[in-house]
């Protein structure tokens, strides 16, 4: 009995040993080994497809942060090109001693010509390849090439891949102008009814890019990166742009407003006297309705904020008159709301979900007009916007700071 429980208790040490020595690792990468991707550029030139890598330099970014000054610059940038986008990726071989590695990838910015030319190559080089990212952010640039933004420099930042990414966020966040547009966000609009999606470009400031570490050590920047327009996507094409405006009219009618801001006139005497709201709250509801042999989109919006400027005469302890304040900035959206709409009617392609409005309205009539609804259809429908403001807060003060000085003098 004893010998046998011996055996037992060898044979399980012996099993935990072996298992141990399985579990190893036996196909591990050294940091030595790889290039860490941090922002990659497609570009089109001369019937090639043209991949620019930025790459982070870990011993130039130790030094920044350890205080001591190296001058060296904490990315790299280089390109690659062949007659596919995974064919110009493989070529980076040649001139690189470490492996690609795109798992920490943060953006992926596309020129205008090569979103002209069509980017079903690079959409199934992201579905098929298991190391690409769909959460990667999505940029068009109409810069001569997307290599020109990843060679810029960000103050304060030390990889401009990540910040790039981060600045998108925070505008979708804060400012809700722009959409900040993953890779699997773009696949599912282009998947979707009308095959359209949006897509914020970036824009570089100046004539001088700030593309060495000698350039930074300036109070100023010579150049700067920031957001720029809204490029409209149809298929895999790029088909306009929009701008910051109607862009903004387009996320309240796509439901995609965090928190920002509106501004409205105080009233018609004062339309130079510009009221501003904070938006803390909104919701959007689009519903498609047949009217005739056309469509019509109603678009119902409510939102809800706080008063943050005030510089109009009318007394906010009266209710009628926050009712009044509501109604412009009510009377303001719908007027954005109708220009945005008719923006991106002049560009033929449906972004804001007014396609599958329809389609869950009438399945049947919408597979007859599916084909043409974004060349025939959608440029004759109407928007019909129902808004609703709501002013929670009025802040600390009742007056404009001009009507408390007036009362001070009297």
């Amino acid at each position: 009995m004893w010998n046998r429980l011996k055996r037992t208790v060898c044979c399980i040490l012996l099993l935990s040993l072996l298992c141990m020595v399985v579990t190893g690792c036996g196909n591990r990468t050294e940091l030595n080994e790889i290039s860490i991707v941090s922002a990659s550029g497609i570009d089109w030139k001369d019937g090639k497809w043209i991949v620019t890598y930025q790459l982070v330099l870990p011993q130039a970014i130790a030094s920044h942060g350890s205080g001591t000054s190296s001058g060296a610059a904490p990315i790299n940038v280089f390109s690659t090109s062949g007659d596919t986008i995974r064919g110009a990726i493989s070529k980076a071989s040649y001139e690189m001693s470490r492996r690609l590695y795109f798992s920490q990838n943060q953006i992926v910015v596309i020129s205008d010509q090569a979103a002209e030319h069509g980017l079903t190559s690079l959409f199934d080089a992201y579905l098929r390849n298991p190391d690409s990212r769909e959460t990667v952010s999505v940029f068009l640039t109409k810069r001569r090439s997307a290599r020109e933004v990843l060679e810029h420099l960000i103050p304060l930042e030390e990889i401009p891949g990540a910040a790039i990414e981060r600045m998108s966020r925070n505008e979708e966040k804060n400012g809700s102008t722009l959409p900040n547009m993953s890779m699997y966000r773009v696949l599912l609009d282009l998947l979707g009814p009308t095959k359209a999606t949006g897509i914020t470009s970036i824009d570089i400031s100046g004539s001088d890019p700030l593309n060495s570490m000698q350039k930074m050590g300036k109070t100023y920047s010579s150049s700067k990166i920031k957001l720029g327009q809204l490029g409209i996507l149809h298929e895999d094409k790029l088909a306009g742009w929009i701008g910051h405006t109607d862009s903004y009219g387009v996320m309240w009618m796509r439901n995609q407003i965090r928190n920002s801001t509106l501004w409205f006139p105080c009233s018609g005497e004062q339309k130079a006297e510009q009221a501003v709201m904070r938006v803390n709250r909104t919701k959007t509801k689009l519903s498609a309705k047949k009217d005739g042999d056309s469509w019509k989109l109603h678009v119902q919006i409510h939102a809800k904020g706080t008063l943050m400027e005030y510089p109009c005469d009318s007394d906010l302890t009266k209710p009628a008159n926050v009712e009044e304040l509501e109604k412009r900035a009510a009377d303001k959206l719908t007027e954005l709301v109708q220009d945005s709409f008719k923006a991106v009617q002049e560009v033929k392609v449906d972004i804001l979900g007014f396609g599958e409005a329809v389609r869950l309205k009438d399945p049947k009539g919408w597979n007859k007009m599916a084909s043409r609804w974004n060349e025939q259809v959608f440029p004759q429908t109407t928007v019909e916007p129902d808004v609703h403001v709501t002013i929670e807060r009025t802040g600390m003060s009742t007056d404009s700071f001009r009507k408390m000085q007036s009362k001070a003098g009297s």
